[in-house]
């Protein structure tokens, strides 16, 4: 607490009385030192000499009151354990503190310090140099989105051109084209797939159930993509896939195209590796050099490579991705990492044709007359395929090969269940042994292991069948 210390001399008049305060705090502490008596107590010069002087005279009464000077404070001990101390590092913008106590406010209120906040300058830059990260994010964003909404309607264009040249030949050879899959039967209907996939049914002629054609064209909506296309060749194609009928194609399979491409079909199709025996192709004299074969049967290949088709394979080399016909067409392999069906694969006569459409593919219809030719081609290759009938020798040798891809089928089958029943098994032992694990009476973990063991001994027992017979 802070206390000024006065002295009123009573033997004066009341007007003439005066106080004297003690000196501020400017002075030093020696001039505060004079005018202590040396028994430790205050008192002005004044009542000092009027003491020794007239010994009679009263004492003067001490009053102490506050001073409410701001500058003259007494620190006791016990309020300077109770003040909270000001670290410089807790409050940024206050003055650090010299180990003295900040001087209380004139107004009394001691508790709370007056907070000054600084003035921080906004470091705003009106240059475009501080932003090239966000300029170039920009323009990136912008660039993708201009080739998405070009090459989504470059590739919409192309498939609209495409069916509107193709759907004349289609329609003389089927009596429903573009089918939707609804309930309902409708016709002239192209499906998207996605923004580089189309896909056209067609149903409704003889010697074939239908014929699947999927336009698969280049992403050009992706920007990625259009960057690789610009470094290595790619193309649009179109694959149909037409379903025979069974009793209309006899059992053999070949393939016709391009060396990788064989390659991949031979990798990724089991019934053309499985009855091939000559994976890596051979040439045949009347197709171009890019083109192999491969083929089961010699004298299918030799019937269905007749001249015609041999001159419009030469004709059209550029324009041929591979042409692959098989009796036991199962469909791409499975990846690795799905777990196996355990049934039978259903095969299928199918003819599939893959052609190749230049780079240059333009919208205009009358560039698409090439389309129409290829068609007519599929539809010639149909009828060959009904007309061919094989020998009873190259008969005998594909019901053999069918029998044996037959049991190996079987196997393989037998294996994957077999698979999934030991994979049952150890799934049942398996929380067998965590339930005896989680008992926690030791006499019940014990008889329930004695039981399991049980039933496992009395499985791999012989099992033996008793039969009475009555004697005669």
């Amino acid at each position: 607490m802070c206390y000024t210390a006065f002295t009123v001399d009573l033997t004066e008049p009341a007007g003439s009385r005066r106080t004297s305060k003690a000196p501020n705090r400017e002075k030093t502490d020696e001039d505060d030192g004079k005018n202590r008596s040396p028994a430790g107590g205050e008192r002005s010069t004044e009542a000092d000499e009027d003491s020794i002087t007239s010994p009679l005279k009263p004492k003067p009464i001490q009053v102490e009151q506050p001073n409410e000077d701001a500058d003259s404070t007494v620190e006791s001990d016990e309020f300077e354990d109770t003040v909270p101390k000001i670290e410089d590092e807790e409050f940024e913008g206050l003055p650090a503190s010299d180990g003295r106590q900040s001087k209380p406010p004139a107004s009394g209120n001691t508790g709370k310090p007056s907070l000054k906040i600084a003035k921080v300058p906004h470091h705003f830059s009106r240059s475009w140099d501080t932003y090239h990260f966000e300029i170039l994010f920009i323009a990136v964003l912008m660039v993708y989105f201009t080739n998405f909404l070009f090459g989504r309607s470059k590739n919409t264009q192309l498939a609209t051109s495409w069916f509107a040249a193709v759907k004349p030949v289609l329609t003389a050879n089927f009596s429903m084209v573009g089918d939707d899959g609804l309930a309902e039967p409708g016709t002239g209907t192209m499906l998207k797939e996605s923004e580089h996939l189309y896909s056209l049914w067609c149903s409704g002629r003889m010697y074939c159930e239908a014929m699947l054609i999927e336009l698969r064209l280049l992403r050009r909506q992706c920007l990625l993509f259009t960057f690789i296309s610009w470094m290595r060749p790619s193309y649009d194609t179109v694959v149909a896939k037409v379903i025979m009928e069974d009793s209309e194609m006899d059992g053999w399979v070949m393939a016709v195209g391009r060396k990788r491409r064989l390659q991949s079909l031979v990798k990724d199709h089991q019934d053309l590796a499985f009855f091939c025996p000559d994976k890596r192709g051979q040439r045949h004299p009347g197709l171009p050099e890019s083109l192999t074969v491969i083929n089961e049967i010699p004298e299918a290949m030799t019937s269905m490579l007749n001249a015609p088709v041999c001159k419009f394979l030469m004709d059209n080399e550029e324009l041929i991705d591979y042409l692959f016909f098989s009796d036991q067409y199962t469909g791409p392999k499975p990846p690795q990492d799905e777990a196996p069906t355990g049934k039978l694969p259903v095969t299928q006569k199918v003819l599939i044709f893959a052609f190749r459409i230049d780079n240059k593919f333009n919208v205009d219809p009358e560039e698409m007359t090439v389309c129409k030719t290829l068609f007519q081609f599929i539809f010639y290759m149909v009828e060959k395929v009904h007309r061919l009938r094989l020998s009873k020798e190259a008969k005998a040798k594909s019901e053999r090969n069918r029998q044996r891809a037959h049991d190996s089928r079987l196997k393989s089958v037998h294996s994957q269940r077999q698979e999934a029943a030991q994979s049952r098994r150890e799934e049942r032992m398996r929380a067998v042994k965590e339930r005896i694990m989680s008992e926690e009476d030791p006499d019940k973990a014990r008889k329930m292991e004695e039981r399991e063991q049980r039933k496992e001994k009395a499985k791999k027992m012989p099992r033996i069948k008793m039969l009475k017979s009555k004697g005669p």
